[in-house]
């Protein structure tokens, strides 16, 4: 089987590294993954590129036509080109409609959608194979047409393991950042999602620098210039650099290996347990919840994430992480309960396994009819697009008596 993989992004970001593991493991299968992304979607280095260099991978870049069809007609020569099987497009507002429009038009090719944000909106496609990684949404999306599935955002157990020779020791050296215990976040810098719950973290550093613990983080994104704009404040006010920004990775396990407390969301969240370390699971408006038995199922239902908007956030996550801080033993049973979790639930090769088969069952899943009966949805859509244009265009009333 040849599939044609259309990249959300050329970034590091969550998303976008699943992709990539799972083309160089499914080729094991018999599947051959073909990676491409749109070039103005680099936004700087390290980006995918240099990620899929390093596990052997390529990634074909293109410029993208202008304008929905001529890019969807791109998109059809190329897969043409290419005598793929199948389509496989990532991400809610990836290239989804000009894989519809173009190489899927009237059903000739067949494409699943992977969607890996938290929530799906109606901006996807019903009668596509969907790819989900988050559990409840498969319970929200029971009553859609097309068949949805959980792949949960996958970890390799084996490069991600406690037993990597992965360089902690030298991270911290090379990093300057000390003996102390450490806290650690892994995250694209992002204002959507991500930049609240960081700063969140910051903050709480003014109370728990006391311990003589640091906070390093790693990635890069737009939120970059505030979130180090809080570390700075807050670094000033504590007298030392408690908190440290390391700027993106392209290999950042020598990171997750050196943190003593993992905190973070979604993939990264997921990527701790199975280095073994103990997890502070933060939501986008600032909640947080330690990883541990009793909330383990919850947890990971939600993909360790949550909408929930606390009323003291900060101290919610100084209560949270301070008696982890102090106690090793702790750390060591929940880093050793995170990693069986891990193995059980999200392994790469489990869950490339299920792709395989996804892979297989959607290709005689998708034709005509699942296009046609899209096409309300695209016209929906249109219609939307055309009444929001009208309203921009549409004169300004004046008060009665006013001149023009």
């Amino acid at each position: 089987m040849r599939v044609l993989v259309h990249l959300n992004s050329l970034e590091l970001g969550g998303s976008q590294i699943n992709a990539v593991d799972f083309a160089r493991t499914l080729g094991d299968r018999g599947i051959e993954s073909i990676l491409v992304g749109e070039r103005d979607t680099i936004a700087g280095a390290p980006s995918l590129l240099d990620y899929a260099e390093q596990h052997g991978m390529r990634i074909t870049v293109y410029d993208p036509a202008a304008g929905l069809l001529p890019h969807a007609r791109q998109l059809r020569r190329m897969a043409d080109e290419l005598d793929v099987d199948l389509i496989h497009a990532y991400g809610m507002w990836g290239a989804a409609r000009n894989v519809y429009w173009g190489p899927a038009t009237f059903g000739r090719l067949p494409w699943v959608h992977t969607v890996y944000e938290m929530s799906v909106t109606d901006i996807v496609h019903s009668h596509v194979p969907l790819v989900v990684g988050t559990e409840y949404l498969v319970e929200e999306l029971v009553d859609r047409p097309a068949r949805t599935i959980l792949i949960s955002p996958p970890v390799d157990l084996t490069a991600d393991s406690p037993r990597s020779d992965g360089g902690q020791r030298a991270f911290r050296e090379e990093h300057g950042l000390g003996d102390g215990v450490l806290l650690g976040i892994v995250s694209r810098l992002e204002r959507q999602l991500k930049a609240t719950a960081i700063g969140v973290t910051i903050d709480a550093m003014r109370e728990l620098a006391s311990t003589g613990a640091t906070l390093f983080i790693v990635g890069d994104g737009d939120a970059h210039a505030a979130l180090r704009a809080e570390s700075d404040a807050v670094n000033d006010d504590v007298g030392r650099s408690a908190v440290r920004m390391l700027g993106a990775l392209s290999d950042p396990r020598p990171a997750y290996l050196a943190a003593d407390i993992v905190v973070g969301m979604g993939g990264s969240a997921a990527r701790a347990l199975a280095f073994g370390k103990p997890l502070i699971v933060h939501g986008e408006e600032g909640w947080s919840r330690i990883f541990e038995p009793d909330t383990s199922r919850s947890l990971a239902r939600s993909s360790f994430w949550s909408p929930e908007r606390p009323e003291h956030p900060v101290a919610d996550f100084v209560r949270i992480a301070r008696p982890l801080i102090a106690d090793e033993a702790r750390r060591r049973e929940l880093g050793a309960f995170g990693r069986e979790f891990a193995r059980e639930r999200f392994g790469l090769d489990a869950m490339s396994d299920r792709l395989a088969l996804f892979y297989a069952d959607a290709i005689g899943a998708y034709g005509a009819r699942e296009w046609v009966l899209d096409l309300p949805h695209e016209w929906r859509r249109l219609v939307k697009k055309v009444t929001r244009l009208a309203r921009r265009m549409a004169p300004v009333a004046l008060p009665e008596g006013s001149r023009a």
